[in-house]
């Protein structure tokens, strides 16, 4: 795959790939050049009119080939503005890469743009527009509310904790602006309703699913960046992704990423040995406070019954309220025994059916069941 195109045409194919984008044609000619080697599978096409090279294109990340798509599109549409999802992975924002795909751009009541299957064109009136990298984009809190009141609650933490960082200000800052925007009193609430949960300290998108998991189960809030002072080595300390503070004692909780190991700006120029030695040292010298130490990756907090294990195991304390808009939409299993249903049996052909009854507000309230009565699949799975 892409051996069969010209020298001239692969240079190209490099030169825009250097500058992080994807190839334009120059010409009408140029278009039908590139339309045929697409065709012949030479060459992808992540959206209509923009090409890459598959050798090159298959070894980028999904984030750098949504960047590279979003870059090529801004140079063939210049007069496009980009929003919420697209918007958010130009901000620098956590965007899961199931959500990466789609393009989404803003546009206005006075607007004439012909509709296309590939564009989800959404109406913005409240916003001035800006920019990032010379890319015209929505604001950031207007990114930030248009995606939280339309996606998951996971990475819609995610997208509200980053919003923090970036315009350093607090929750209440970000719900104030909120309420200035328009759109249905359903959506601003949940956009509102989430604001309030995000949190400036949390560091990363893995660090902001992490919480929104545990708010997902009922687990206690842990403190985010907790400081710890060294009791090995005086004037040292510590700064720990979790911490809870219990009447049984401390548990630290760190998100292990395969980051910290490869990526030049966060290793120092160490080898993953030696990263992987101080991360040893680091744990026995927390374990030294009397602190019990809980490591999990990702992928344990994306598996929900196992992290919800995990966290019981380590005596965090559950049963917290649980906010009616942390929905579970895609991967929280609730447990149903909790909810304390009704034994019943029941006389079918003959012999005896043993059933469980729910109270359906109490399963809608925790967001078993949703609003418009579906079970979502992996509910369906557990209940069966």
């Amino acid at each position: 795959m892409g051996n069969g195109i010209r020298a001239d045409l692969r240079t190209r194919f490099e030169q825009a790939h250097k500058r992080g984008t994807c190839l334009i044609p120059e010409s009408p000619s140029d278009a039908k050049r590139l339309l045929r080697a697409f065709r012949r599978g030479d060459v992808l096409s992540p959206a209509p009119r923009i090409y890459a090279l598959p050798g090159v294109w298959n070894t980028l990340s999904c984030r750098q080939r949504e960047l590279q798509k979003l870059r090529a599109l801004a140079s063939l549409h210049p007069t496009w503005v980009f929003a919420e999802a697209s918007a958010a992975v130009l901000h620098g924002m956590f965007v899961p890469n199931r959500l990466m795909g789609a393009i989404h751009v803003a546009t206005t009541p006075k607007a004439h743009s012909s509709a296309s299957p590939d564009v989800d064109r959404i109406l913005i009136t409240d916003d001035t527009f800006t920019t990032t990298n010379g890319i015209s984009v929505t604001s950031l809190a207007r990114t930030a509310f248009d995606y939280m009141r339309n996606y998951d609650f996971c990475s819609s933490l995610a997208i509200g904790d980053s919003t923090l960082r970036l315009l350093s200000i607090s929750s209440n800052e970000l719900i104030e602006r909120f309420q200035t925007y328009h759109g249905s009193h359903r959506e601003k609430s949940r956009a509102v309703d989430i604001a309030a949960l995000c949190n400036e300290l949390s560091e990363s998108g893995g660090e902001s699913i992490a919480r929104a998991k545990m708010i997902q189960l009922g687990f206690m809030p842990p403190i985010l960046q907790q400081r710890i002072d060294d009791p090995v080595e005086r004037g040292r300390w510590f700064r720990v992704d979790f911490c809870w503070n219990l009447p049984s004692g401390r548990v630290v909780g760190e998100l292990d990423g395969r980051q910290k190991y490869v990526d030049p700006t966060m290793t120092n120029g160490r080898s993953i040995v030696d990263v992987m030695a101080d991360e040893r040292l680091r744990e026995s010298h927390l374990s030294a406070t009397g602190a019990k130490v809980m490591r999990f990756s990702f992928a344990d907090v994306l598996d929900t019954y196992k992290f919800a294990g995990l966290l019981s195991s380590f005596g965090i304390p559950r049963d917290q309220a649980v906010p009616p808009v942390a929905d579970v939409a895609d991967v929280v299993n609730y447990d149903l025994r909790r909810l304390h249903p009704n034994q019943q049996s029941l006389s079918v052909n003959g012999g005896t059916l043993h059933v469980l009854l729910y109270d359906l507000t109490r399963l809608r309230s925790k967001g078993v069941i949703k609003s418009d009565g579906r079970i979502p699949r992996d509910q369906k799975t557990r209940c069966a």
